[in-house]
C-alpha cells in the first residue's frame, strides 16, 4: 500500500514526527539502491520507486523534484568509505579493502549499476559511480602504499595498477560464474601476496 507518510495525526509528538520522517527517507533512498543493484539507472524512476517503498510519490516528490535528485540522493548516501578496523596485519588490511569493494560492487550500488556505466547509460550517473569505486579504490592504495613503504610488499609495486587488477577480479569472477561468494577477497590476497613480497619481481 503507498501511503503520504508525510501525513501525522495532530497528536504525534515532533521527536516521533522526525524518526518517521528518516524512516521514510530511508524506505524511499533503500528502494533506489534496490533498483539500481538489479536493473541500473534507467528504471529509477518516482513512480518505480513508489510501487517499492510504500512511498507516495506525493512524499517522494516533497523531497526530490526529479530522478535524477534521487540518484544523487542515494549514491551520495553510499559515498563515504568506511573507517578500517586498527589493528589489522598487513594481509588483513589489503583483505579488508577487497571486501569493501566487493561489497560495494555487489551490496550497495550493484551489478545493474556496472553494466549501465560499462555502456554509459547516463553519463552522469557514470560520473557519479565512479566516485563512489575511486573513494574505495583509494583506501585499497593507501593500504598498499603503507605495506610498500614498510618493506612488505615489492619497492617497484605500481599502485593503480594493482588496485585495478583487484577490481578486474572481481568483475571477472562475476562474469564467469554470474556470483561472487564471500571467500574472493581471501582467495585473492592469498594469490596475490605472494607474488609482491619483497625479492619477488626479477632482478
Amino acid at each position: 500500500m503507498v501511503v503520504d507518510a508525510d501525513v501525522e495525526p495532530a497528536s504525534v509528538s515532533p521527536r516521533r514526527s522526525v524518526k518517521s520522517r528518516a524512516g521514510t527517507d530511508s524506505r524511499i533512498l533503500g528502494a533506489v539502491l534496490a533498483i539500481l543493484r538489479a536493473h541500473g539507472p534507467n528504471r529509477v524512476t518516482v513512480e518505480s520507486v513508489a510501487a517499492l517503498s510504500g512511498v507516495a510519490k506525493t512524499t517522494i516528490y516533497r523531497r526530490y523534484a526529479n530522478r535524477d535528485e534521487l540518484l544523487e540522493a542515494a549514491l551520495d548516501s553510499q559515498s563515504a568509505a568506511p573507517r578500517m578496523p586498527d589493528g589489522l596485519c598487513v594481509y588483513d588490511r589489503v583483505k579488508w579493502t577487497l571486501d569493501l569493494l566487493r561489497v560495494a560492487l555487489s551490496s550497495d550500488i550493484g551489478m545493474g549499476s556496472v553494466s549501465a556505466v560499462l555502456t554509459d547509460q547516463d553519463p552522469d550517473f557514470t560520473e557519479s559511480f565512479r566516485d563512489i569505486i575511486n573513494n574505495r579504490s583509494q583506501v585499497a592504495a593507501e593500504v598498499l602504499r603503507a605495506a610498500v613503504d614498510a618493506g612488505a610488499l615489492r619497492a617497484d609495486l605500481d599502485i593503480d595498477t594493482a588496485v585495478s587488477t583487484l577490481v578486474g577480479s572481481y568483475l571477472g569472477a562475476y562474469l564467469r560464474h554470474g556470483r561472487v561468494d564471500e571467500t574472493w577477497a581471501d582467495e585473492v590476497v592469498h594469490m596475490v601476496c605472494p607474488g609482491l613480497e619483497p625479492g619477488s619481481a626479477a632482478d
